[in-house]
């Protein structure tokens, strides 16, 4: 599965594996992120490409079909 466009302007949710605070950001912004500062326990936290794709297949079934499509 690729990141899917579908899901660019869509919330994705991600807990942070250190402390599970969960961040909910567009799909357009996991997408181009390669780490951030969690909210709840202060640390870096790296999200990485099998990251991205896991996201992206959990949250599949709120994908937005391109325009256009049918």
């Amino acid at each position: 599965m690729s990141l899917s466009p579908g899901l660019f302007s869509v919330g994705l949710t991600f807990q942070c594996p250190q402390c599970n605070f969960a961040v909910i950001k567009n799909g357009s912004w996991f997408q181009v992120v390669s780490h951030y500062r969690c909210e709840g326990c202060g640390r870096e936290i790296r999200i990485t490409y099998p990251d991205k794709i896991a996201i992206f297949q959990k949250h599949a079934h709120l994908a937005m079909p391109p325009p256009g499509a049918r």
